[in-house]
């Protein structure tokens, strides 16, 4: 169990492992879990080298180098351009060897093309701006619109005294050996039809989507029939934000129904941690009533704690219990009870 947590906290960090089926972990690093080989017409993906049960840390890297202030817009600009000139001049042989090496992309500007395709995410600011940067093994990492791992950045992994942040994958349910470990390059598209999320993966990663979730099997069109009800749900739920009963409760079933259509495509993060922190919400709006329309305070109040309590197991098994996420969570949990 981490040892910042006070006994209450570490009360809570439990349950959730409980609730999630997961094994207490007191020290969240990671094993030798995964190989990387061929992955078909892919290149080169990483494998599971034996089963590796949800909730499991499968991966903790260090950046090889970050660029700030890339801008969304105009992702290389030239003043990005000249923040990666300026980072790989920094480079020892062998790092530059790493970052150029051609099983990363088949793209020609060496330069340009290798950041943008192979870079992640590390902290967005509030100018729409972000800090991305360079994983040379969590890059490795292949697609799927059915992931069965995420990654997250967090800011406090590193050393105790100067943490410099590390970038996590966490599996998402149980993955077997030799299957490969795969995450989402798009979750904002999660809600998306499949020529839509396949269009956006072509722009930006220039190769043709081919899991599970874009083939023509019997899963895939159930999984396209789920998210046109979540896309309906989804709007259903803008259109209800209203504070009569009968929108409170359409409200109500609309986010526990678009909570269940998430669980059956295994869509985790962050969507189904947001909607579970708007069902909080929604709850303690009701138990801050204190009327008629609200007879039982007391199971609203459970109600809203349970939800709360969802959010931290989603984030628990998808960023691990050290996370900032995890934190503010916990803080939250504690002003609710």
């Amino acid at each position: 169990m981490a040892g910042r947590y006070q006994s209450r906290e570490a009360n809570e960090i439990q349950w959730a492992h409980e609730r999630l089926n997961l094994a207490p972990v007191s020290n969240p690093s990671t094993g030798n879990y995964f190989v990387i080989r061929k992955s078909g017409r892919r290149g080169l993906g990483c494998f599971a080298r034996r089963h590796i049960p949800r909730g499991t840390r499968i991966h903790v890297e260090k950046a090889l180098f970050s660029i700030r202030d890339v801008e969304k817009e105009e992702f290389m600009s030239p003043a990005t351009r000249e923040r990666l000139r300026r980072e790989l001049v920094k480079l020892r042989p062998n790092q530059l060897r790493d970052y150029l090496d051609p099983t990363f992309t088949n793209a020609q500007d060496a330069e340009k093309d290798r950041f943008e395709l192979n870079n992640f995410e590390m902290t967005q600011n509030d100018d729409g701006t972000s800090q991305r940067g360079i994983f040379v093994e969590a890059a490795r990492f292949n697609h799927s619109c059915l992931p069965n791992a995420w990654f997250n950045w967090n800011p406090l992994l590193g050393n105790e005294r100067r943490p410099q942040g590390r970038l996590t994958v966490h599996a998402t349910r149980d993955i077997a050996r030799n299957e490969e470990i795969l995450i989402n390059y798009q979750h904002e598209h999660n809600y998306s039809e499949k020529t839509d999320r396949r269009r956006n993966l072509r722009r930006k990663y220039c190769f043709q989507c081919t899991c599970q979730a874009c083939g023509n099997s019997a899963r895939a069109r159930r999984g396209e029939h789920n998210r046109s009800l979540m896309r309906l749900a989804k709007v259903t739920i803008e259109n209800n934000q209203g504070n009569k009963i009968g929108q409170r409760r359409a409200l109500e079933n609309n986010l526990v129904q678009l909570i269940n259509l998430l669980d059956h495509e295994d869509i985790m993060y962050p969507e189904k941690a947001d909607l579970y922190t708007d069902l909080a919400e929604l709850y303690n709006r009701e138990c801050g009533l204190r009327n008629s329309l609200v007879p039982d305070v007391e199971q609203c109040w459970d109600a809203c704690l349970e939800a709360a309590r969802g959010r931290l197991d989603t984030e628990v098994l998808c960023l691990g219990e050290d996370s900032e996420e995890v934190y503010n969570t916990l803080e939250w949990i504690a002003e609710l009870e």
